[in-house]
């Protein structure tokens, strides 16, 4: 978990963005593939996104 939270957030949202287009792009959304494909970028993005949030939320410092 430690490992996974030290992850550049930038990577995963990066590459689930460049899924997303091509499983828009190259496969229609009815077909399996392309839905899956699609899916599997949303899925990717959403994890660096959420992983990003974790980071900067324990970057906090309270105010003095």
């Amino acid at each position: 978990m430690e490992k996974l939270l030290k992850l550049n957030p930038q990577y995963p949202i990066s590459i689930g963005l460049i899924l997303m287009g091509v499983g828009g792009i190259f496969f229609d959304v009815t077909s399996e593939i392309g839905l899956g494909i699609t899916l599997l970028g949303g899925i990717i993005m959403g994890a660096g996104a959420i992983i990003g949030f974790i980071q900067t939320k324990g970057d906090k410092k309270p105010p003095l």
